[in-house]
């Protein structure tokens, strides 16, 4: 057994080492997309995040981020510290996996030393197969908080199977102490981890009881769920709830401090708990003695929450939803501003509502006390159904269900179609594609795979994915090139199914506790969450942990091959030979194939796009911005490196919240305060929450300061009585105006003097919204009074309804859109995007822009392409209307630099389209070998696109003919720009692609 220990110790350190190698290998150098960049300022600052938070993880990346020697290194040492705690979940996963295997090959006594070198081969292939597979690999290269829950998830599990391992030890229950410790502290990173607590109930169960049925076993599972629940409402949520109570009644009854109540209840919490756990013990009840100690370990965890109320108090520069009190926190942790999704009872997407009925007070907290904000309600529908799964009506989700289902707009869904979604998109789509990605292969990175209902997945066996594909020998580059195509033959799927069966085999208690483990993290969570179609990203991250169990089999399916193999070889080979087998069928094929898509190490697309964004304002400009892509890498080259802290960001999906529009109220870095005009009390929760549209039909338009304070007033008369007999504030037109003061605009420099012939006496512009939202609100008030002082912009990805109504006076700078008071010609149809103000924009673009990142990655991954793509439009935007200007010298230089600093390769049929503008600039500015250059690289990769759609059956083709006909549109486009400038050349490569699939296709 020294032995057996030895190695184990030395080979999960060793898998440790090998997976933290990989990880800092491919390691993102800087900040990346999604929530990254907000984990980063806010670790770094120690800072309010959004909903619900994560305080465990922020002060460990922190320590991470003190190593770095500059504030440019702090995302790269806070992604070294996933890459780290990832590392340690291969090494516990190792540990994991070798105890089970143990447990099958040692059953009969003390282990020799090829049973010990077969479960370490277990161990590594499973342990290092979970380290390269896609979903846990992307996430352990940037700053995430699923790898460190991760860690957590692996620890549980570990530690639980360690106590069973002493459980008639008297001093086992230690065991129980850390897994409850861990699983507290766990709830300061993800909820993820909790999903364990089923499988440790079981675990406690069959170990401790007399005799083990099936009846037990289902007890033990609902008991295990009903403490998960416990801990996930009764501990996180409730336990606020009621602190939020005590705290309402020593403030609004009997006048003490906010805080007091909730600090009165904390108090009473640990002194009865501590109470109960003496006499507990003096009382000798072991069982229930531990139970409240492994409570008061769940409580000393979760305790990591107080950094977030105490930093909320703070007011640091990011503060999502203030959460400075009980009833804010309460509300920060149940995730309020993301709505609730029914479970078990609720409504179809095409009910029609009926009624709504209330359901609590919403507290806010006043100058003195907590103040009624108004009242929860809960909505009342014609038609529900059981197990509700198309509930969303959302408009976009409505169409979107329609589309998935194939239900006409004049048929009622019904529960067969809730079941429908449930089979094909919640579990097919959302769950069982990403699993195959992970064991089975991938075509390539795109997310939807268009209209495909059952994903991108392939195996890389031609003629099974021709069975689903269509031809799989003529693939396209879009296919063929994409680094997200990763075949792995269906081998780790393979070992790990045999793994499985091995394991029910050897062990039937321990495989179904796996199972169970495969269970909660996977399908569990597909019923948990109820996602609705259109989501914004793709969602494997949250079952990561069914992918971790999966890993064990894979681990077991090596001892499942050894058992075979033995049948023909000694023990010796047939233990190497099936170790090296499956690793090489595993870990080795997975990081192989996964590399290249996964190697992060040259990208700082993320990073630079943000300097872009903001080198793109002038000073002490006012930024609108949407959604986490943006906002994120704003906040943090702002808040870790400093870059550009004189630019506002304000972020229009937080706008809605009162504190949030009090926050802009501050000073920030080097940002003074917004002039908002709006006392609090005109905006807090409860009060102008939205504002109805109706029409008064008001001819002109109307001044934005007069309309402000129409929709403000307190005054009767300005508001319009409702069907309950309240009143409220009402919006009566929406034609805006803004007067313009020449001499302002020209004082602080807006306009230069040899614009103001441009200039317009007054911005007049239609709103196009039904109702005015506090967002709105506060938007009309930083319009009406900031006076030209400040420059406003936009960042050109945000949607179009978000501009305000703003777009005949807004001009690209950049990667921005400027607000400017200047005439637009009646007859100019032209899109906001394409205009520019060429000389700032010039300016912004040659001296200021990152370019270099653009091309210096060998792998661009989707949201990646997409800024590439916004860098490529933007130049060929500037370069056209410097052309139209007569700026050629201009105009040249521009095109030149796209040319030598983007990336001239094409993921997909977009990307042509930028260099079909790119072309027709280089054309106008007589360079023709450039264009012809760029027009056979683009129609080189557009002709084998349209091969490959010629390859298919007739049924495929007919699938895909919107991307043929699009194809066509941009080759015939190429081909009359080289007719255009005589290149015959360029003509008769696309007239010879015609005629390649003359007679398969219609041209």
């Amino acid at each position: 057994m020294k032995l057996y220990r030895l190695l184990n110790t030395f080979f999960g350190v060793l898998c440790f080492g090998g997976a933290f190698t990989v990880y800092m290998l491919t390691l993102q150098p800087t900040v990346s997309f999604w929530d990254c960049g907000e984990f980063i300022a806010s670790a770094y600052k120690i800072q309010v995040g959004h909903q619900p938070g994560a305080p465990l993880f922020m002060p460990v990346s922190k320590v991470f981020s003190l190593i770095a020697s500059e504030p440019k290194q702090v995302a790269y040492w806070i992604n070294a510290g996933s890459a780290l705690v990832s590392a340690g979940t291969i090494m516990f996963l190792f540990w994991t996996i070798t105890a089970l295997a143990s447990r099958i090959t040692n059953k009969q006594g003390e282990p020799g030393i090829i049973e010990t070198m077969s479960v370490m081969a277990a161990g590594a292939v499973g342990a290092m197969a979970y380290a390269v597979s896609d979903t846990f690999w992307f996430s352990a290269v940037e700053a995430e908080v699923y790898s460190f829950s991760s860690l957590f998830t692996a620890i549980v599990f570990w530690a639980i199977l360690k106590w069973d391992n002493e459980a008639e030890e008297p001093n086992a229950g230690r065991w129980l102490v850390l897994i409850a410790y861990i699983i507290g502290l766990s709830i300061g990173i993800h909820l993820l981890s909790l999903l364990v607590i089923p499988i440790v109930v079981l675990i406690y169960y069959l170990r401790k009881a007399k005799t083990v049925n099936k009846k037990g076993i289902v007890l033990a599972i609902l008991v295990g769920c009903a403490v998960l629940a416990f801990v996930q409402y009764g501990i996180i949520q409730y336990l606020i709830f009621f602190a939020a109570q005590a705290d309402l009644l020593f403030v609004n009854t009997f006048g003490f401090a906010f805080g007091s109540g909730a600090l009165a209840f904390a108090v009473a919490v640990i002194a009865g708990l501590t109470y109960a756990i003496v006499l507990s013990h003096k009382k000798q009840k072991p069982f229930l003695n531990l139970s409240l100690v492994c409570l008061a370990f769940i409580l000393l965890g979760y305790s990591s929450y107080a950094m977030i109320i105490i930093r909320a108090n703070a007011k640091t520069n990011i503060n999502v939803s203030n959460p400075d009190n009980s009833f804010s926190l309460l509300g920060y942790l149940s995730r309020e501003q993301y709505g609730d999704s029914p479970l078990l009872y609720g409504e179809y997407f095409d009910s029609e509502y009926t009624a709504s009925t209330e359901a609590g007070n919403i507290y806010r907290k006043g100058k003195d006390m907590y103040e009624i904000a108004g009242t929860k309600t809960k909505q009342e529908f014609n038609r529900n159904t059981i197990f509700p799964r198309i509930y969303s009506q959302d408009p976009n989700h409505m169409a979107a269900y329609r589309n998935w289902l194939g239900i006409s707009p004049n048929t009622k869904a019904d529960f067969a179609d809730n079941l429908r979604f449930f089979s094909s998109y919640q579990v097919g789509f959302m769950y069982i594609r990403y699993f195959f990605w992970n064991f089975i292969g991938k075509q390539n990175d795109e997310q939807g795979f268009g209209d495909r209902k059952d994903g991108n997945w392939i195996t890389g066996i031609k003629k099974l994915d021709a069975l689903r594909l269509g031809n799989q020998n003529e693939l396209p580059p879009s296919t063929m090139g994409n680094e997200g195509r990763n075949t792995f033959f269906a081998l780790p799927m393979i070992i790990g199914v045999l793994g499985l069966i091995y394991h029910f085999k050897k062990s039937k208690k321990d495989a179904a506790i796996v199972g169970l483990l495969f269970f909660f993290t996977g399908i569990a969570i597909v019923l948990y969450i109820n996602q609705t179609a259109m989501q914004v990203r793709e969602r494997d991250y949250a079952y990561v942990g069914s992918f971790y169990a999966f890993s064990i089999y894979i681990g077991l399916g090596v001892l499942a091959l050894t058992d075979f193999a033995r049948r023909y070889s000694t023990p010796t080979i047939a233990t190497a030979f099936s170790g090296i087998a499956c690793f090489i069928a595993a870990p080795i094929l997975m990081a192989r194939q996964g590399w290249d898509d996964h190697d992060r190490s040259r990208n700082f697309v993320a990073h630079d796009m943000a300097v872009n964004y903001l080198q793109s304002c002038a000073p002490n400009a006012i930024l609108f911005c949407n959604a986490d892509n943006d906002t994120y890498p704003l906040w943090y080259a702002q808040e870790v490196e400093g870059i550009r802290t004189d630019v506002r960001i304000v972020n229009l999906q937080l706008l809605y919240r009162q504190s949030y529009v009090d926050q802009l109220k501050k000073k920030y870095n080097n940002s003074a305060p917004l002039r908002l005009t709006m006392p609090t009390a005109k905006y807090v929760d409860g009060v102008r929450d939205y504002l109805p549209y109706i029409d008064y039909k008001i001819a002109d338009s109307v001044e934005l300061s007069d309309l402000l304070s129409v929709l403000t007033s307190d005054d009767e008369n300005d508001k319009i009585e409702m069907q309950d007999g309240s009143k409220m504030n009402f919006l009566p037109t929406k034609k805006f105006r803004l007067i313009v003061n020449p001499q302002q605009v020209l004082n602080t420099k807006t306009v230069r003097p040899e614009e103001l012939t441009r200039l317009t006496p007054a911005m007049e512009w239609i709103y196009k919204k039904n109702m005015i939202t506090r967002t709105e609100l506060a938007m009309m008030d930083i319009l009406a009074n900031n006076n030209w002082e400040r420059p406003i912009y936009f960042t050109v990805s945000i949607s179009d309804d978000s501009y305000f109504g703003l777009d005949n006076y807004l001009y690209r700078e950049g990667f921005t859109y400027r607000l400017l008071p200047f005439k637009r010609d009646k007859n100019d149809r032209r899109d906001k995007s394409e205009i520019s103000h060429s000389d700032i924009m010039y300016d912004n673009l040659m001296k200021k822009f990152e370019w270099d990142s653009f091309k210096k990655p060998t792998y661009l991954e989707p949201e990646s392409r997409r800024i590439t793509g916004m860098l490529w439009n933007t130049a060929n935007t500037l370069a056209e209307n410097l052309i139209a200007q007569g700026k050629i010298s201009e105009a040249n230089r521009v095109m030149q630099k796209a040319l030598q600093k983007m990336p001239e390769r094409n993921y997909t049929i977009q990307d042509t389209v930028n260099k079909l503008q790119a072309v027709m600039n280089l054309y106008k500015l007589d360079k023709i070998s450039e264009a012809n250059a760029l027009s056979q690289n683009a129609a080189d990769f557009l002709g084998k696109e349209l091969n490959y759609y010629a390859s298919l059956e007739t049924y495929d083709r007919q699938q895909s003919s919107d991307d043929i006909r699009r194809i066509v549109a941009i080759l015939e486009a190429f081909k009359t720009e080289a007719t255009a400038k005589r290149q015959v050349r360029i003509v008769q490569g696309i007239e010879g692609i015609y005629k390649s699939v003359e007679g398969k296709l219609v041209i």
